[in-house]
């Protein structure tokens, strides 16, 4: 048969597992800290345009006022400027955007809306490419790089002279933030113990630097600073991961037991010796892991097409594809629209980061404490709650009651941000528990690809405002709808599941 399926050594009672001999004591604390700044570094890049290409409102031309109204602001500075008048140009702005300095106003904003669309663009192929290298080479290896590029291309983005200038380096960017944005992800879940793979990633995840975020983008107050920021911060990150180790679980799967022996002495070393785990235990579990080593598929190289060749695992893949695409969807289309909300821009992301991190967490702790507190549940939960409110959002619209309840626009909105938090990490960590470790990353990087093509369609959604208003909110209803169908029905239950090294093993 041509079916290939994943096994695990058995776990015997005198034999400790990686997950038991990895522990959650003072290495895991330096691996998590490490990666949560990593995953701030992978923040600045996704929601520096929500701030750097936010469009001001127009006040005046010289001592005449522009209407409130800014589609009829926009016709008057459109003849203004027909008429050969030089008058002063008198803006409002919470952020020094790209707009303001290069004057991408009205019409020519859209100049800016599309290459963010581009800029995701890049994360994506990022996504793909070092998710195939960091199969191949390593974790560690993989996310200093893409750090590196990052660190550098944002310091260039700050001392861009012209848009176009500003445009190609952001490409850059783009392309190394999608280097972190799937590796990072399963670094964590190969250094998680099953009963807190949930917690841990609740609690490192992208929600408090989302919280973060607007905070740094305050102190910035204008887009070249706040791009140096990010280099600074990837400083940090560089600094941190180089205090970590390669994954142990990598290793092993590569048949690099030599290399995994010195890494689970220097973590033994740093958790000391209160976590009870001895060189012996490792000793054993290495000899078990090199025997069962010797007697799967040779083949130690895997791409995404792999992803595809068994039917399930097609299947699955697929599906969660799709769903944490319209999860990014939902995400990044409000989140870059949130100049059309009401209220502050730094206010609205201070508090949809926190209460996201703090349902993450309620998440994270039931999931211990409840064993009914399984991945679908709480996906089922979640995404039926951002249905509703997309649908209320909608309504209002199309029965032209948002003005009277632009409060109501605005929470809702908001409830649906935070709501994707734990629906973002219940799906990526579904799909960690299904890959074997041979295609984990491959297959994390195929569905942060995912995730990054909703961010694609996040920055343009929007656009169809024109057509009416509710229909963006009507497209992201159904879409959410058509995801709690595929993701309850087919994909399957994986809490408490062991992590799978060996693929493939034939039948």
């Amino acid at each position: 048969s041509d079916e290939t399926t994943a096994l695990s050594p058995e776990d015997g009672p005198s034999r400790k597992s990686l997950e038991e001999i990895i522990g959650l004591g003072r290495y895991a604390v330096l691996a998590f800290s490490s990666m949560n700044i990593v995953i701030l570094s992978t923040v600045s890049v996704i929601v520096f345009m929500v701030y750097a290409g936010s469009s001001p409102t127009l006040v005046s031309c010289g001592d005449e006022p522009f209407p409130v109204d800014q589609k009829l602001a926009c016709k008057k500075l459109h003849d203004i400027r027909d008429s050969g008048s030089n008058c002063t140009l008198v803006l409002d702005y919470q952020f020094e955007s790209v707009n303001v300095e290069f004057d991408h106003l009205c019409n020519d904003a859209l100049k800016v809306k599309t290459s963010t669309t581009c800029q995701m663009v890049a994360i994506l192929i990022g996504a793909c490419v070092f998710g195939q290298i960091s199969d191949l080479y390593g974790r560690k290896r993989t996310m200093l790089i893409a750090l590196s590029g990052i660190a550098v291309g944002s310091l260039l983005v700050s001392q861009s002279k012209s848009f176009l200038h500003f445009f190609i380096t952001r490409l850059i960017v783009g392309f190394f933030a999608g280097g972190t944005s799937g590796v990072h992800s399963v670094y964590i879940v190969e250094h998680c113990q099953r009963n807190h793979r949930m917690l841990i990633s609740n609690i490192v995840t992208w929600s408090p630097n989302f919280a973060l975020a607007p905070v740094i983008a305050f102190f910035a107050n204008d887009w070249r600073t706040l791009s140096l920021y990010s280099t600074y911060i990837n400083i940090a990150a560089i600094i941190s991961l180089l205090l970590c180790y390669e994954s142990p679980r990598f290793l092993i799967q590569k048949g690099r037991f030599e290399s995994a022996r010195r890494v689970l002495s220097q973590i033994l070393s740093i958790n000391g010796k209160a976590s009870g785990v001895t060189m012996e235990d490792v000793d054993k579990m290495l000899a078990a892991e090199e025997q069962l080593h010797a007697n799967v598929s040779k083949k130690n190289r895997y791409h995404y097409i792999d992803l595809f060749k068994n039917a399930e695992l097609r299947k699955y893949t697929l599906i969660i594809g799709f769903g944490l695409s319209v999860t990014s969807l939902q995400s990044y289309g409000l989140m870059f629209n949130q100049e059309s909300l009401s209220g502050s821009i730094f206010v609205n992301g201070f508090f949809f980061g926190i209460f996201r991190w703090v349902l993450n967490l309620i998440v994270g702790v039931l999931d211990v404490k409840w064993r009914g507190c399984t991945r679908k549940r709480v996906a089922a939960f979640m995404k039926t709650i951002n249905f509703l409110c997309l649908v209320v959002i909608s309504l209002l619209f199309y029965l032209d009651l948002n003005r009277q309840y632009t409060q109501v626009i605005r929470i809702a909105a908001i409830v649906v941000l935070v709501g994707v938090g734990p629906v973002f990490c219940t799906k990526f960590l579904t799909a960690s528990e299904l890959y074997p470790t041979g295609v984990r990353n491959i297959g994390g990087s195929f569905q942060s690809m995912s995730s990054r093509l909703g961010t694609i369609f996040g920055t343009t959604v929007f656009l169809l405002n024109p057509i009416h208003e509710a229909l963006p909110y009507t497209i992201l209803a159904c879409l959410l709808l058509l995801d709690i169908f595929l993701f309850q029905r087919i994909v399957p239950e994986t809490k408490g599941v062991e992590l799978r090294d060996h693929f493939p093993v034939r039948k």
